[in-house]
């Protein structure tokens, strides 16, 4: 029974290893559809101005709707 743990770590071991070499391929780039810095919220004591998240947040439901409307046909 100890004969099987040990080729099983020995296995993880030499996944862990060929994965933080890359050689069990790599992960495609992500998308990038908005840099962060776009964004720029005013930093006050408690985080973010609320107006300026809120007025954010309803350009994004905005666009979001318009965009649900146009591909579901509605």
């Amino acid at each position: 029974m100890m004969f099987v743990f040990v080729v099983v770590a020995i296995a993880v071991i030499a996944c862990i290893a060929l994965a933080s070499v890359g050689r069990l391929g790599e992960l495609p780039e992500a998308p990038i559809d908005r840099k962060p810095a776009e964004v720029g919220f005013d930093v006050v004591v408690r985080g973010y101005r609320m107006d300026e998240v809120d007025e954010e947040l309803g350009r994004l439901r905005a666009r979001l709707a318009a965009h649900e409307q146009g591909t579901t046909g509605q």
